[in-house]
């Protein structure tokens, strides 16, 4: 009996170096787990991703370089924070920022902070945006949007200053894609189609579309800001700082020249 007990202690001796060891080693893979984590953590806190629903020239191409999504990475790298810039329809682009999806949108108007109230706007404007018609047929020259009435007008989907403001139209059209717009002119399915200056201007190039006449005046020029999710509030001081440095030591006017001056 004495030596069976003595044998079974030996077993339980020899295995407790063992269990140790064990409990040693699921310590270290704890450790080493948790500081993955954290540093996963850390690392993707220093990345902010914004949607956007515009088109090229002010967003990149696989051919050319964009105005503001090269201006918005030249802000946040001096801030140490990597940005990415995903396209996305208008409308969606703008309910995600709203909805902490992505964390905010690269370009609107002032005041959706009122309708969106998860947005906060970098109160540094990003630029100035000429809104203008495209037709091919002959216009009257007027001013404002009135000249849109007994007109059909066709426009890109989600753009909120054009939402508003074709109430007089005789009917309108709202499409995904800024082609389809020039492609209704072209079959004379639309007289009038609103957008953004210098994304139209590209935009009727790719198309093929010659014979149009860009409206003036402009139907209005506004200044344009970037958004933030509400969850990056305590950026927003930092950003608006930091654009206007870019503004003031040249790096902006070089950015444009690159981009949109070379068009």
């Amino acid at each position: 009996m004495v030596a069976t007990n003595y044998y079974l202690l030996n077993i339980v001796s020899n295995l407790l170096p063992s269990s140790k060891k064990a409990l040693q080693y699921l310590v270290s893979l704890s450790c080493l787990f948790i500081f993955i984590i954290t540093t996963t953590e850390a690392v993707a806190s220093n990345k902010i991703v914004i949607g956007t629903g515009l088109k090229p020239p002010l967003v990149s191409s696989e051919y050319s370089l964009g105005f503001l999504d090269t201006l918005a990475k030249e802000v946040f790298r001096r801030l140490d924070i990597e940005l990415e810039v995903i396209i996305l329809p208008a409308e969606r682009a703008l309910i995600n920022a709203n909805k902490g999806i992505e964390d905010g949108n690269l370009l609107r108007i002032k005041g959706l902070e009122k309708r969106y109230p998860n947005l906060v706007r970098v109160p540094e404007k990003m630029m100035d945006s000429e809104f203008v018609g495209y037709a091919i047929n002959d216009i009257p020259q007027q001013t404002g949007w009135d000249r849109l009435s007994g007109y059909i007008v066709t426009f890109p989907k989600g753009w909120k200053i054009f939402e508003k403001n074709t109430i007089n139209a005789a009917k309108t059209e709202q499409v995904r894609d800024p082609v389809q717009m020039f492609k209704l002119l072209k079959e004379g399915k639309a007289d009038i189609a609103l957008y953004e200056k210098w994304q139209g201007i590209l935009q009727a190039k790719k198309f093929g579309l010659k014979n149009y006449k860009v409206l003036e005046p402009s139907f209005v020029t506004l200044e344009m800001f970037m958004y933030l999710n509400k969850k990056h509030q305590k950026l927003v001081p930092e950003v608006a700082r930091v654009l206007k440095e870019v503004k003031q030591d040249g790096t902006y006017h070089s950015i444009f020249n690159s981009s949109l001056g070379a068009m």
